[in-house]
């Protein structure tokens, strides 16, 4: 057997969520790593809309975070995937994930998939406390929707399942550490620019 390379706590048992998290590694080229699922709470709403989806995370996060120190287990990173509700800018309604990746020295990133738009009608229907998931699950017959598909498959037709979009976000949110390089110089190129122009 392989030496692990890379450990990661997962905030979450959530199947779907722990093979996002495969797809983004592999994605990645990031290979000998080992998930660590945990089950801990978001401790927001069940639909979370807007800033409520970033504040589950990092909720599963300060949780995992206790109980790695606990349990006394290390960890390279701690991983936490949120799905929910948010309005862009123009005030139009979209469905989307967000992942917060914190390592062991604190740092954090966060990242988000792209979203896929609702009609006004479902997000009405979703402030007032309704559950798209529980409609789909009518239509389609499928009493497990949210776990598989998700509200994102049945809206593109499974172009887009939740592992899909769910990686997605976890890419986003580990390119600061994987690519940091690529990053540094494009950050050191602008100062670079930016000193000649004073």
């Amino acid at each position: 057997m392989g030496v692990v390379e890379m450990k990661i706590l997962l905030g979450s048992k959530n199947p779907s969520k722990r093979n996002a998290v495969k797809i983004a590694l592999e994605k990645l080229k990031l290979d000998d790593c080992e998930i660590i699922a945990c089950d801990v709470p978001s401790n927001t709403h069940s639909k979370p809309i807007g800033f409520e989806i970033i504040r589950g995370a990092e909720n599963r996060n300060s949780a995992l975070k206790k109980y790695a120190l606990g349990n006394e287990i290390d960890y390279d990173y701690l991983c936490s995937i949120e799905g929910g509700f948010s309005l862009d800018e123009n005030g139009l309604p979209f469905v989307v994930t967000y992942c917060i990746v914190e390592d062991n020295r604190g740092k954090k990133s966060t990242g988000k998939s792209l979203g896929i738009r609702l009609t006004k009608t479902m997000f009405n229907y979703l402030k007032k406390g309704g559950s798209l998931n529980k409609i789909i699950e009518e239509i389609v017959q499928n009493e497990n929707n949210k776990q598989s598909l998700g509200i994102m498959g049945y809206l593109t037709h499974g172009l887009y399942n939740r592992e899909i979009v769910d990686s997605e976000a976890v890419i986003s949110s580990l390119i600061p550490f994987v690519y940091k390089e690529e990053r540094e110089k494009l950050n050191q190129y602008i100062k670079k620019m930016e000193n000649q122009d004073n």
